[in-house]
């Protein structure tokens, strides 16, 4: 049982190595923190570029979201935005040097046909949000907010996924620490350039003890049904492990996406 177990574990992980190999990982350590030669865009919105890094210094520039630059280094100056301690960052903006608050830097941006998306974090109380902010052809953007099930996470866009009504999917893809934590993600797929949220699966494991997966297979996926998204859920908990008693239970739908209201309905 516990070779299986491990044999499990590893090939999740090669899985994950694999398909996150060129995206960024998310997290609330100073790992995840902005590194000096990083090009970032503006999450905020009229971000004041400053001479210093405090909330006092000479504005030198007013720029929008989604302007970019390149980080030069990190200040150890903070100031609290959205619920989150955030460090200053000397940065260059076009040959222009001044500092930015990081909470004001978009964690990344992705694209889906043409579509920008910038992301940022907010906490209330211990509840941690992810923000997404889409700028509109007016010079607004408009907000969505994510409850967060975990703090540490990849963005991965996946194109259309054998949707054909869509313009693509973006997950949020959760990184469990340790046993028991929140695995899974959110999916959002984009329909004529804006975002709704179709779905939270969860993937929750305790070696030795239970586990609970759930997983969407798409079209283009191996073993999906043209037109439809299969759902599985399995279930399972170990009594003995020296018996290898276990009890599973397996459960799989077909489910169709309503290009109306980006539901899914079972069929």
């Amino acid at each position: 049982m516990k070779a299986k177990q491990m044999l499990l574990s590893l090939t999740i992980l090669t899985i994950c190595f694999f398909t996150h190999a060129q995206d960024k990982l998310h997290c609330v350590y100073e790992d995840c923190d902005y590194q000096t030669g990083e090009l970032v865009y503006l999450f905020g919105h009229q971000v004041q570029l400053r001479e210093a890094p405090t909330p006092e210094g000479k504005v030198l520039k007013t720029l929008p979201i989604g302007a970019h630059m390149v980080v030069l280094e990190k200040h150890e100056n903070s100031w609290r935005y959205k619920g989150i301690d955030s460090h200053y960052y000397k940065v260059d903006y076009k040959g222009l040097e001044g500092y930015v608050l990081g909470g004001l830097l978009a964690l990344e941006r992705k694209t889906i046909r043409g579509v920008s998306h910038f992301f940022g974090r907010a906490k209330v109380g211990e509840q941690d949000h992810l923000l997404i902010r889409t700028p509109q052809a007016d010079g607004s953007f408009t907000e969505k907010s994510l409850r967060l099930g975990n703090p540490q996470f990849y963005l991965s866009t996946l194109g259309r996924k054998g949707l054909p009504d869509i313009d693509g999917v973006l997950l949020v893809d959760y990184v469990s620490e340790g046993c028991g934590s929140e695995g899974g993600g959110i999916y959002l797929f984009q329909q004529e350039g804006k975002l709704h949220t179709v779905a939270r699966l969860s993937q929750v494991s305790d070696a030795g003890a239970y586990y609970h997966w759930e997983e969407f297979i798409f079209p283009d996926d191996a073993h999906g049904v043209a037109g439809k998204i299969r759902y599985k859920k399995e279930v399972g908990e170990f009594y003995d492990e020296v018996a290898e008693w276990q009890k599973k239970s397996t459960e799989t739908k077909l489910v169709v996406l309503s290009t109306d209201t980006l539901g899914l309905a079972q069929q």
